[in-house]
């Protein structure tokens, strides 16, 4: 009973851990220059962030969705390690989104809205089918373009969160004895 305790309770600085990583992450994602020495900087982050974030995933690896949660985040890493941490979008499917109307050609090759996105032709993107491409209307939300890794790591937080309080109310007694 006490080493789950200590168990849960060092869960919670991971996760912890992971959120404030992701913070950080977004920080610099969203207010870093993308050029110069800041944007070795940026770029250095990101890459260690992310795999910082993969292993956290990974860290709870009993919950079915800290794998998906792990998948999604690699899935995104690779179009955006090919676009020095940045991920890419095409032009014409942010056009024909409308969810951007400020976006207009004369973004392409540039960060859009501070965030991680980065607008480009299609012949430039490296990893298309990874990009986001994926245009969703949610009802409270609006109209955003996701990417394949994103619905994936989506996936897994909703599996984290059905599983998880699963796991946590599991009675004592169905837990295998301790050996020391």
């Amino acid at each position: 009973m006490i080493a789950r305790t200590v168990r849960r309770a060092g869960d919670l600085w991971f996760l912890a851990a992971a959120a404030g990583i992701f913070l950080a992450q977004q920080l610099a994602i969203s207010f870093m220059s993308t050029e110069g020495a800041e944007g070795v900087l940026r770029r250095t982050l990101f890459f260690i962030t992310t795999v910082a974030l993969v292993l956290l995933a990974l860290r709870f690896r009993r919950y079915w969705g800290a794998w998906l949660v792990a998948a999604g985040i690699v899935l995104n890493l690779i179009p955006m390690a090919a676009h020095s941490g940045a991920m890419p979008i095409d032009y014409a499917i942010l056009e024909s989104s409308g969810a951007f109307p400020e976006v207009t050609r004369d973004d392409i090759g540039k960060q859009t809205n501070h965030g991680k996105d980065v607008v480009l032709e299609r012949d430039d993107i490296h990893f298309f089918v990874l990009s986001d491409r994926y245009v969703v209307d949610l009802p409270v939300y609006g109209i955003n373009v996701y990417s394949l890794g994103d619905f994936v790591l989506f996936a897994g937080v909703a599996l984290l969160l059905v599983q998880a309080p699963l796991v946590l109310l599991r009675s004592p007694r169905h837990e295998s004895p301790q050996t020391v």
